[in-house]
């Protein structure tokens, strides 16, 4: 039986290996350490969403870091509902711009980039190969569930100021069951 906490260890290599980042494997490692006798009881289930289906399926148009960290979480919480869905690792830091962050998520943005799945720099938005592939990942949900994830996403885009963004993910997280 694989548990939780083995899968934990895995991911933790392969945030260095593969995505270069040792920030997510040391808040993978932290998180192992305060709830290793949990995880270790826990059997590992395959994920259903991992970070780079987020990112694709939070992608819409082109956005800029701030908005698609903000929609990734969003579309995260959201999928965690109902599906296994792999950690993003989000944290809030309300006193700065970007104030919806996750070290992993950003990586997974860059590697896609790489791969050819995303382009931009300073503002993303999904190529001819991540439009097929966020369409793949769309399909396997229900109309309803596009439909809010759509509304979300359609949401953080409209919103002109980082204080709307702000004043939308609070009302959100505090009215949302």
């Amino acid at each position: 039986m694989e548990t939780m906490a083995k899968r934990y260890l895995e991911e933790a290599v392969e945030e260095v290996e593969r995505y270069g980042s040792f920030s997510s494997m040391y808040l993978i490692v932290k998180k192992l350490r305060d709830e290793f006798e949990r995880l270790s009881n826990v059997e590992f289930r395959e994920y259903d969403f991992k970070i780079d289906d987020l990112l694709l399926l939070s992608l819409k148009g082109e956005m800029c870091k701030v908005k698609l960290l903000v929609s990734s979480f969003l579309v995260h919480d959201y999928l965690s509902r109902k599906y296994v869905v792999q950690d993003g690792l989000f944290y809030f830091r309300w006193n700065k711009r970007i104030f919806v962050y996750s070290p992993r998520v950003e990586s997974h943005l860059l590697y896609l980039v790489r791969l050819g799945y995303l382009e931009g720099d300073k503002k993303f938005k999904l190529s001819k190969k991540g439009k097929t592939e966020a369409d793949s990942i769309m399909s396997t949900l229900s109309k309803e569930e596009v439909k809010d994830i759509t509304s979300m996403v359609e949401n953080v885009i409209r919103a002109k100021k980082l204080k709307d963004l702000k004043r939308y993910v609070k009302e959100y997280l505090f009215t949302t069951v």
